[in-house]
């Protein structure tokens, strides 16, 4: 009887045909069957399931599951091709197991090399390639077992290969789904009321990166084969012409791909904001009547940044003390002076001029985020603690956020060293007495581009612009502050004492007094900010941190498995941070309940009490929430409403105001 229907005539060309068309469909769900990288492939998912620095919603676990797929079938296709151009699959199946088993041993002498702390990249990098040839060596023996059974043992029915790999499929999902309880149980979530990640819907969201990874991947091969053969393949020369030229023109695609992207979301910086539309009044803040400043050109960041100044009656509030002076706060927006980048360091220097900021006992340059945003909480602190004698001022260079804004880091420094060295040229014209102290400040890749301007110089460069201290928060693991140990005091840029590296103010309050006063630069990353550890060297060496006593919030599940622990600090960056406006946390990239402590301290902004400091506290919190309804309001409006957005205009056509 066939097994289509009970007294159906025998079809064996149709019992043929529904056998390989269900072997094909149960081989999407079978990972030893499915080629020789797929049992890696099982295991990079399995892999990305395991703890790591941050919670995750089903979106984010889905990309990190997908990329760790793509990531265990570029090495086991890797060394499939290796197998292949020396056996090819028409060979004996001992020999295609002896191959492999050649891979196997050398990988596993690779792997043996011995590890020391400071080695080299590259040597690192051998190690791993070693292990990863051995995990896809045993992947490819598998397959290649699994692969000979049935070439031995031809299914005769859809039922084995159905019944097979939909058992391994829910085996597999059964393992997955233990896996990501355990994660969810091991790795602290930012509330109560976060939505964990589930497995369908990362199976789902997985899936959908992995088949869009290889979809390209094939895209890339096809227009290579036809370059190839458009341009002559039996000529090697012609041949890698056509391979070049296709590199270049996906290479030149992505790219145009990747700045328009960034263009349509930087575009939501000039949004003009219900809640942020009128110009202040107040003849101390760029935008205001003394400013030359424009605000509409100040970009949405700017524009909050420039209205929620501090005011003296809030400071007398809140310390119950007078003020001293009125904060100033100056800013520079990247649609200013377009023609030359350096312009707009000349012109925070002019509008710092027309705010009168020399009048100022401090003086606090700030390098903001890829958008132009500044953390509102730390600027705020300074100007309570200093009693509003301090001037703050900030010159934008970007529109997007950070993580796709990591190309503008080198016009970041550079406007921001036009700016301390403006600022040190001017204060040399005044007497010393009357000088004020200069400050920095940059978080995330403010920090970034901040610290660069003195990466040649470390502490040396301090005295060179005149800075007296600097505080950092949540500095990336690829500045080269973080790489050269200059951030954890490991470096002789940077002298004993003089930096350090701290993930709570506890372990400030710990140092003796004078080695407080010794440091000129304080930084501060948590030990779970995956943008403070992150580093392309993870992906081939496992990271001190996650050796020995596990810092604060490091999980003690989390383990290092080469390449997909990077993947894993890349997507855990991308969710680094969840605020809830009026909660300070110390956790991931959210340094909010660090910043009151560690501005006053590493400033050394004037005395506090125990009593002034709790009402800082209450005052930062009260604004947030304030400022957070506003902008909610101000959603709702651009929701019910054509959003508007700012024109730009070219510096001709501006008229600015005479600071004189």
């Amino acid at each position: 009887m066939s097994w289509f229907s009970k007294g159906s005539r025998r079809s064996p060309r149709l019992d043929r045909v529904a056998v390989r068309v269900a072997v094909r469909v149960a081989d999407w769900f079978n990972p030893f069957v499915g080629g020789a990288s797929g049992p890696l492939s099982a295991r990079g998912l399995f892999a990305s399931l395991a703890p790591s620095l941050m919670p995750r919603a089903t979106l984010h676990q889905g990309i990190a599951s997908g990329l760790s797929v793509l990531a265990a079938e570029a090495v086991g296709e890797t060394a499939d091709r290796v197998v292949r151009i020396v056996v090819p699959p028409s060979a004996p199946f001992p020999l295609r197991i002896g191959a492999r088993a050649a891979i196997l041993a050398g990988g596993g002498a690779l792997a043996r090399i011995p590890e020391t702390d400071d080695e080299p990249t590259a040597r690192a990098a051998l190690r791993s390639a070693g292990d990863l040839a051995v995990a896809a060596a045993i992947g490819g023996i598998i397959s290649e077992s699994v692969m000979e059974l049935r070439r031995r043992f031809p299914p005769t029915s859809p039922a084995r290969p159905v019944l097979t790999g939909l058992g391994v499929f829910a085996g597999a999902m059964f393992y997955a789904n233990r896996l990501l309880a355990r994660r969810q149980a091991v790795v602290k979530r930012w509330t109560e009321d976060d939505a964990p990640a589930t497995m369908p819907g990362t199976f789902a969201v997985g899936a959908g990166v992995a088949w869009s990874g290889r979809g390209i991947a094939k895209a890339f091969s096809a227009s290579q084969r036809g370059l190839v053969r458009y341009f002559g393949k039996e000529d090697p020369i012609k041949a890698t012409v056509g391979r070049a030229l296709n590199a270049a023109l996906w290479v030149g695609g992505g790219a145009a791909a990747y700045t328009a992207g960034v263009a349509s979301i930087a575009r939501s910086n000039e949004v003009l904001e219900p809640a942020y539309s009128t110009p202040p009044t107040s003849p101390y803040v760029s935008g205001g009547p003394a400013s030359i400043s424009p605000f509409e050109e100040l970009g949405l960041q700017g524009r909050r940044y420039v209205s929620d100044v501090i005011t003296p009656d809030e400071i007398e509030a809140t310390l119950g003390e007078p003020a001293v002076a009125h904060p100033i706060r100056a800013y520079v927006g990247v649609n200013s002076e377009p023609l030359y980048p350096s312009g707009r360091s000349e012109m925070l220097l002019d509008e710092l001029d027309a705010l009168g900021a020399w009048d100022r006992s401090y003086l606090l340059l700030i390098s903001p985020t890829g958008t132009g945003w500044v953390d509102q909480t730390m600027i705020e602190a300074a100007e309570l603690f200093a009693r509003g004698d301090i001037a703050s001022a900030c010159v934008q260079y970007g529109r997007g956020p950070s993580f796709l804004e990591l190309q503008k880091v080198h016009l970041g420094r550079a406007q921001f060293r036009g700016v301390l060295w403006g600022v040190r040229q001017r204060l040399l014209a005044m007497p010393e007495d009357r000088r004020p102290k200069v400050l920095v400040f940059g978080e995330s890749l403010g920090a970034w581009s901040a610290s660069d301007v003195v990466m040649h110089q470390g502490i040396a460069g301090f005295d060179h612009y005149g800075i007296d201290r600097a505080l950092w928060f949540g500095l990336p693991g690829f500045a080269k502050w973080s790489k050269t140990g200059m951030a954890q005091g490991a470096s002789d840029l940077v002298p004993p004492g003089t930096v350090a590296a701290f993930d709570r103010f506890e372990q400030f309050e710990a140092l003796a007094p004078e080695d407080r006063d010794r440091l000129r630069a304080i930084v501060v990353d948590h030990d779970n900010d995956p943008i403070a550890q992150i580093s392309l060297r993870w992906a081939v060496k496992e990271p001190p941190w996650l050796r020995g006593e596990r810092g604060r919030n490091v999980p003690e599940g989390m383990d290092w498995v080469p390449l997909v622990t990077f993947v894993q600090l890349g997507v855990d960056a991308m969710n680094a941070m969840k605020t809830i406006p009026g909660e300070f946390k110390s956790f991931g990239h959210d340094y909010r309940a660090d910043t009151p402590p560690f501005v006053h301290a590493a400033f050394r902004l004037p005395p506090v009490t125990d009593d002034q400091m709790a009402a800082v506290y209450e005052t930062l919190r009260r604004i947030e929430v304030e400022r957070a309804e506003r902008i909610r309001r101000s959603n709702e409006l651009l929701k019910q409403q054509k959003p508007q957005r700012v024109a730009r205009r070219m510096p001709w056509e501006r008229r600015r105001r005479d600071p004189r």
